[in-house]
């Protein structure tokens, strides 16, 4: 029945936002614990509790892919709701019992930081991988509106908290936020479902697909996306902070609606790119490329534009849609370079995992740039700038290799031999049927789970 297929892409859509939701939300978090006088710790050390909240996202979260195959998306996704619940109970209980009545460094980095991000993992795949596995048709509307989740929670959450952490103060502010984890997140939990045949003959998937590495389009692809994630969540993480310290007029509105309209930039970039990237020529991993550099140029002009409100807002909403398509579009061009469906797991976790050391890594650096020396904020957003641009030049060579849009226009046309191996599209369907992937029996958009050929 149709409503059954709905109702995961509702599942989903709750999953997202209480995992990325939250994450796109740190910036609040970030402004708040560094208000303190004297600050929980440096720019770049509290830094660190979204990072590590990130690697944690992804480099557990990549290796969970063939248990979701086997068929423990709903036990990984309970699992993974209790931990986030339990992780910002435990934040909120911080140094409630001191005589500052402040948070302690070292449990928020452990409960906020590390055992929230361990439960997001759990729900990363789970998040991502129900939905098409129910569409033939419409998947990309479906996936597109589970995406969003992600959006929707990083416009929601700054608000949220902000103001309950104004009324309220820290404790019960964080109490409040887990329990609306705890109702949006489980109450998605009891109804996810997976289809059943497609959790059959688990062997064959693998962890990570090491293999991939050999191939040169494909680590081009995995070294631009990971430069592109090293950069690309500094202004999530650091415009409050930015504004607060350099005085910028918002004219009257607070400093933490900006990372909601970064957010309200990026549900749009969830979307619209997938319907783009299937009438390109070069597919997704054009789409991608273009917006990774977009998000560098913009990243360079960052700290110019802080005498203009009006060019503050536009910026934040080019740069949350141009960011919002560069993550949106890593599974469709995997995919693109995939000729084997039943190994798209083990390598979109080889991606998700070099994704979770740039994000390590990047963040934190940008602490001490900004902090330790004479560029400041301007270094940066240079800094955030350098990556992006790398990455995105990286990816235009495999945007430039990819198949083109005639190849896999129709599945009653042969497709050409050097491409296929002279294979015509519907001996590939029927191979990969007999692989157990999920194939779609009419035409299907190129930027989601079944790509023909590479």
């Amino acid at each position: 029945m149709p409503w059954r297929e709905w109702i995961q892409v509702s599942v989903g859509f709750s999953l997202m936002l209480n995992t990325w939701g939250l994450v796109n939300a740190f910036g609040v978090f970030q402004e708040y614990y560094s208000a303190f006088s004297p600050p929980l710790s440096s720019p770049s050390s509290i830094s660190w509790i979204g990072s590590l909240q990130l690697f944690c996202l992804l480099g557990f979260g990549s290796a969970t892919g063939s248990f979701v195959d086997r068929g423990f998306a709903r036990r990984m996704a309970f699992v993974g709701c209790s931990c986030i619940t339990l992780a910002i109970i435990l934040t909120s209980l911080s140094g409630e019992f001191t005589a500052q009545k402040r948070p302690v460094f070292y449990q928020v980095i452990l409960s906020q930081g590390v055992l929230s991000g361990i439960g997001m993992s759990l729900l990363l795949v789970p998040s991502t991988a129900i939905v098409p596995t129910y569409f033939s048709k419409n998947r990309a509307l479906a996936v597109g509106i589970a995406n969003s989740g992600a959006s929707i929670g990083g416009i929601i959450y700054p608000i949220l908290v902000r103001r309950l952490l104004v009324t309220m103060g820290f404790n019960w502010a964080m109490r409040v936020t887990a329990l609306v984890v705890l109702v949006t997140a489980n109450a998605a939990t009891f109804l996810l479902r997976q289809r059943r045949e497609l959790t059959r003959n688990p062997a064959k998937r693998t962890l990570y697909e090491f293999r991939c590495l050999l191939e040169p389009q494909y680590i081009l692809f995995v070294l631009g996306v990971a430069l592109s994630f090293a950069g690309l969540f500094i202004p999530y993480f650091y415009i409050t902070t930015w504004v607060r310290d350099t005085g910028v007029s918002l004219n009257g509105m607070q400093p933490y609606y900006l990372i909601s309209i970064l957010n309200a930039g990026g549900l749009v970039g969830r979307i619209a790119p997938s319907i783009v990237a299937d009438r390109l020529k070069s597919g997704p991993a054009l789409v991608q490329s273009v917006a990774a550099i977009g998000c560098g140029a913009l990243a360079g002009g960052w700290t110019y534009v802080d005498s203009s409100f009006p060019g503050l807002i536009v910026w934040a909403l080019a740069y949350g849609f141009l960011s919002g398509s560069v993550i949106s579009l890593i599974p469709a061009t995997a995919a693109m370079l995939t000729p084997d469906m039943s190994r798209l797991g083990g390598r979109i976790g080889i991606v998700f995992a070099a994704n979770a050391l740039g994000s390590l890594i990047g963040n934190p650096v940008a602490g001490v740039i900004m902090k330790s020396t004479e560029g400041g904020w301007r270094g940066l957003s240079l800094y955030c700038a350098t990556l992006e641009l790398a990455g995105g030049s990286l990816l235009l060579p495999v945007a430039d290799d990819l198949v083109p849009k005639s190849a896999y226009n129709s599945f009653s046309e042969p497709v050409n031999d050097q491409i296929c191996g002279g294979l015509t599209c519907v001996q590939i369907r029927k191979e990969c049927q007999e692989l157990g992937t999920a194939v779609s029996r009419t035409r299907t958009p190129l930027t989601l789970i079944y790509p023909l050929v590479l």
